[in-house]
Formats: C-alpha cells, structure tokens, sequence
C-alpha cells in the first residue's frame, strides 16, 4: 500500500472534482503553509487529501476541506468530507462509481450525499451528486466539463416555495409577501466558461398561494406548469415560454381569474438582449378559456416593464364571459359595471411607444342590458375604428333597438370617423322614438381618450308621442307631441347641458323646459337641474286626463330651481295659477273641491253631506298653489285670506265655495302620500 499526498498530483482534477466549473477559468493560487486554496470568487481553507493506491491500481480518496465559500452561495459551508473508496483507472480516464459526501454545516442544512464521478483529464470531467436536501425536498445534479464547456442537469422535487425562497434568497416575490406550495424542477444549462448557452426548463408547481399585505394580489390552491426553451446567440436570448395553469383561484386587483376543466394557457417566442433591456415578443398566444383568445407581437422594455409596441389580435366568442372576468372589474363605478351582455366581437389593438395608437373592432349580434334598467342595446353589428394619426378608417354599426330610461327606440345606422381626440358624424344620426325621431345633425369631441371626455351636438325632437311617453312611465294617458329644437347639447366634467328650450306641446298649451342638466346621467346617482314653464293649459283636459275631477279654465305657472338626485325631488320652487284676464269659463266640479280639500287635512269636504251636495258644480274667480321644497320640508301658500290662511281657490257667484288653507309647512313624504291620494293637511271648505 501506498500513499500519496494530494499535493503531488494533478491539482487539475482535484480542482475539478472540488470545485466543478468554477476553477477551470480561474487562475488557482496554492497557499501551502496555510493550506488555502483561493481564487477569484471562492476560497478554501484546511484542504487535504489522502490518496491510497491498492495493489491492483485502485485508489481510495479522502478529503476533507474545513471551510468553503463562493460569491454565489448565501453563506457558508464547514466540514466538508469526500469519501471515494474505489476509484478505477478506464485508459486514460478514473471513474468514481460510489462515493460519499458529507457537508456538517451549510445555508441548507447539514447534507449526507452520494457522489459519483469521472476524470479524463484537467479538461474532460463528470460529477453526478443526488440526494441534497433544499426547502424541505431533494435535489440531484449531474455536471459535465470538456474542454472548456459544460453541461448542468439538475432534477428537484417536492422544494417548498416560502423555504426555497429564504433559503436562495430569491427575488420571486417581494419580502413581505406570503408565498406556499409544491414545486418540482427539471432543467438542462450549457454553456462555455463563465458563459451559459442554452437553457431548457420545466417546473410543475403545486397548491400554490400567495398574498400581499393589502390583500390586492392573491393566489389560492394553484396548480401551473412553466416550460423555458432557449439559447444564447451573439449576445441574444431567442427562444420561447410556455405557461399552463389548470386550477387555483387567483385575484390581481381587480382582475379574478378561476380556471376551470380547461387549463389557461400562454405561449410566447421572442428575443431579449440584455444589454439594451429589450425584449422582442414575435409571437405570443394567450387562451382563456369561455373568455377569449388572444395573439400579438410586442417590445418590451424590461428596465422599466413598459410596453413600447404591441400589436395584439383578440376574439371573445362569448361576450359574456369577456365581460365578467376582463371587462366589469375594470368598469366598477362607471355606467357600464353591472350589464347583462350577449354575442361576439373581434379585435385587433396596436400600440406606438407606450400609447394606443389604433383599435378596430368587429361586432357580431352584440347586445348590452343595463340590470338597473337604464338602457339597452340590441343586435350591435358592424365595426367600431379609432386611430390616433393618419387616414382613419370609417365606422360603421347598425344597432336593432334599444331603451333608455325605458324609453324604447327603433333601428338606427351609424356612419362616423374617430381620430385623435374626435369623433365626426359622416351623416346625420336619426333615432325612430315613440311614433317620432331625435335627428343629431353633428357630433363634436375633445378629450376623448382623457378622465373628461368633452362633446356637444345638436338635436331636433318631433312627433314624440306623448301618449306612448305617458305609457312608458305608467302615467296616466296624455294627448299631444313632444316637439323642440335644441341648439346644443354640451358635455363636460361628467356633467351634460342643453342649450336653448326644450318646448312640449300638450293639453292645449305649452310646456316649456330650460336651464337642462344633468350631472352623471347613467351613474348611480345622477342630478337634475331645469326650469319650467307652463302657459296656456287646459284645465278641463289635464283634470279628465288624471281623472282629479272637472275644471274649467286655464292654467299658467313655472316650477323654478328644480334638483332631482336619482331622479327624486329634493328642492324645487314652483307657482300654478289662473292667468289674470283669463276668458275661459271658471268651473269646478264637487269632486275636483273635495279633492283639493283633501290636499290640507287629508279628509274629504264632505259636501255631498251638506245641502252643496245638490250641487255638481260651482264657480270660481281664481286657482292659486305655491310650493316650495328645501330638503325633507315643503312650504305651501296660495292667495292671501284676510283672517290668515291662504286660498287654493277663491269662490265666485251663488252658492260661493272657497278652499282655503292654514298649514304652510308639510314634510315632503306625507305630502307625497298624500297627493297619491289627492289629500293634503290644514285646509277647510267655507
């Protein structure tokens, strides 16, 4: 038997089996008065080596190192012990078949690992190792040098994410997040020297979670599958990525996302380079299912994650399912958050140095239906195109029927051009609505793509049917049509303005509308503003049409100030009168004074019960009501009565009957009550 000390052979080998790739492109030192081994980046302290040569060319190896680090390790790793009892000379070649490593103490843990090998020579060797032990699972390496290249195989399984993750030191997630699962590793990296080649990857995780503090980024019971493909050329990764997630529930604010039977899936073959931070994307395919598909081409700045062109084609074959997983989350708080949605629609997005640079849409039988029952598309069919600059591309969209505010309208054809900022009519829009038609001649936009859009346009009303109207809203049946020229209709901070009157022609007179808006009309609580006028009515067809009871006469008046919020009264100023001079016939019915009775106290007149009971009509000289609403309190007044109180209507002739009042002040829901039932608080009948 002999032995020799590892000083007196190859340092080649040794080097090779320590310390893999690592030393064949350093430049090794040798202490040997302090036994150091150091170069740049690691270094070894309290090395030695036994070599036992057997009779029959066989070597036992035995080496221990007290202390190792490297720049890439998180730490640092003491007692080292390589065990190697029988090494076989093959020509040239020496092979470990089954050897023993054993680490006391590393960043991992304490690690009892098997070890084979084989040397050729300084520049041709074959380390396998299996058994290490990382985040709670196992690791096996098989590393391969020849002449300057090498191979690294590596195979994990049953790794603990939160552990790896602490025990790597990785960047997966941010520091203060929570992270769990399963994961499992294959990989294969090549390379030359100091420089990696090519990579082939396929990690299967399982039950993953996660979660930030905010809880805005969520993951729960997550089961994915990573494959990476790619190789080094002149300074370039090319290659392609390839993601399948098959079940979990994930949450992004304010994105949710549960995959089903079919696994979501997400392709992409591209280019990056490094030194420049640009990643080109030149095929890309995402598949959601029940959602949509999508594919594109893209650059990406991976310095700072902006996207500087992108041209992405997408099909949604189901709206519905576009619009509850993509679309909704992203319109919370807007007109379009709560829509029961129908059809199919394509698309194809491009993107110009981070801004949206052109968009055409195709629309295939697409219908929109607000649940609140604000409004309604049916049957959307055509193509909807923007550009930013250049020739724009003309929209055309045909669209059934539709309602708003159930109001229902009839087929309308739209022909327009969006660029920029501005979207332009290339013909007049006519809108068929209740036996008539709302005629928009032109239609100007500033600020489309901004937080406050800006347009205004015109329009014309005619032939509206007031009846179908009345209808509409489950009023009582009304005569007439609604006809109006409006000069402009203006648009701006989420607040929409008429300009000039709005005129209705009905019961024999005129109804006319002015100082229109309306702040957040398809919001949730939209705001009311306009003044009224009313000249010219006739009472006999207002009282037959709401069935108060008869009157003869006119009636003239304005109801000022007016404030709806969500469309309910909580301030106006109004005033009903007989016009001074009036030459209509003055006369009121019992029932009409029984009901205006009942406005102040709520009780009939009771002049059926009375001798007046023989009489069916009586006259009058003058009708006056006044009302004014300041939050929950109306104040009520009418004509001066010289003993206090105020008449609603002043008597005339034989037998005389006035109706008079003292309540001046009445809550706003009792008096809505009450006019339900056509009675109000503190008047009496004389």
């Amino acid at each position: 038997m002999k032995k020799i000390h590892l000083l007196k052979v190859r340092f080649a080998w040794l080097s090779g089996l320590l310390f893999l790739s690592l030393s064949l492109s350093a430049e090794l030192r040798l202490d040997f008065s302090t036994a150091r081994l150091a170069s740049s980046g690691w270094l070894a302290e309290g090395l030695s080596v036994d070599l036992t040569l057997a009779d029959d060319d066989r070597l036992a190896v035995h080496l221990t190192v007290s202390a190792f680090t490297h720049e890439a390790l998180p730490g640092r790793i003491s007692g080292i012990e390589f065990d190697c009892p029988v090494v076989r000379r093959q020509a040239r070649a020496y092979r470990c078949a089954e050897g023993r490593l054993r680490i006391a103490d590393s960043p991992y843990g304490p690690q009892d690992l098997t070890a084979s090998g084989l040397f050729v020579d300084g520049q041709h060797l074959n380390l396998q190792i299996d058994g290490i032990k990382l985040a709670g699972g196992s690791v096996a390496l098989d590393l391969e040098l020849k002449e300057g290249a090498w191979t690294l195989l590596v195979n994990a399984s049953d790794l603990a994410l939160g552990s790896l993750r602490n025990d790597l030191e990785l960047e997966m997630l941010p520091s203060d997040w929570s992270l769990s699962g399963q994961a499992s590793l294959q990989a294969s990296l090549s390379g030359r020297l100091d420089r990696p080649e090519a990579m082939k990857l396929a990690l299967q995780v399982r039950h993953l979670a996660y979660a930030d503090m905010e809880g805005l980024q969520v993951a729960e019971d997550g089961n994915l599958s990573l494959h990476v493909d790619a190789k080094h050329r002149r300074g370039d990764w090319l290659g392609g990525v390839k993601l399948s997630v098959s079940q979990g529930q994930f949450y992004s604010d304010p994105l949710f996302l549960e995959p089903g039977q079919t696994p979501l899936q997400l392709s992409l073959q591209g280019q990056w380079t490094p030194i420049s931070e640009r990643l080109q994307i030149h095929k890309s395919q995402l598949i959601v299912p029940q959602v949509l598909v999508a594919e594109g081409r893209a650059k990406i700045d991976t310095g700072t994650f902006r996207v500087v062109d992108a041209s992405v084609q997408l099909r949604a074959d189901r709206l519905e399912g576009l619009y509850t997983t993509v679309l909704q989350p992203l319109l919370i708080g807007s007109m379009m958050d709560d829509l029961e949605t129908a059809g199919a629609l394509k698309a194809e997005l491009a993107l110009k140095q981070g801004r949206l640079h052109r968009f055409d849409t195709t629309l295939d039988r697409v219908s929109l239906a607000d649940r609140r029952g604000l409004f309604a598309l049916n049957g959307l069919s055509g193509n909807l195109a923007w550009s930013a600059q250049g020739q724009p591309e003309i929209s055309r969209v045909r669209i059934d029927g539709g309602q708003l505010y159930r109001i229902e309208h009839g087929s309308v054809s739209i022909r327009a051009r969006a660029q920029g900022e501005e979207i332009s009519l290339l013909d007049p829009l006519e809108i068929p609505l209740m036996g008539g038609a709302v005629r928009i001649e032109h239609l100007n936009t500033t600020g489309l793509l901004s937080a406050a859009p800006q347009w205004t346009t015109s329009a014309t009303l005619s032939g509206i049917s007031l009846e179908a109207l009345a209808n509409a809203f489950d009023w009582p049946g009304m005569q007439g049509e609604l006809n109006g020229n409006i000069p402009a209709v203006n648009y701006q901070h989420h607040t929409m303005r008429l300009d000039g009157e709005l005129q209705v022609d009905v019961f024999g007179g005129s109804v006319r509308i002015g100082s229109l808006s309306v702040k957040d009309p398809l919001g949730r609580v939209p705001e009311l503003f306009a003044d009224v006028r009313l000249a010219d009515l006739d009472l006999a067809r207002i009282t037959r049409t709401f069935s108060f009871g008869h009157i003869e006469g006119t009636l003239e008046g304005e109801i000022e100030d007016i404030h709806l919020v969500d469309w309910d009264p909580v301030a106006f100023r109004a005033r009903f009168n007989t016009p001074e001079g009036d030459r209509a016939p003055h006369r009121i019915s019992q029932r009409a004074v029984d009901n205006l009775t009942s406005l102040g106290n709520g009780l009939s007149s009771g002049l059926s019960n009375t001798f007046l009971g023989v009489f069916k009509e009586f006259r009058y000289d003058r009708i006056e009501l006044r009302a004014k609403l300041a939050g929950s309190v109306a104040q009520l007044d009418g004509i001066q009565h010289p003993d206090g109180g105020y008449y609603l209507v002043k008597g005339a002739g034989l037998p005389r009957i006035d109706v008079i009042a003292r309540n001046r002040r009445v809550a706003w829901k009792t008096l809505l009550e009450r006019l339900r039932n056509i009675r109000v608080e503190g008047m009496e009948v004389r």
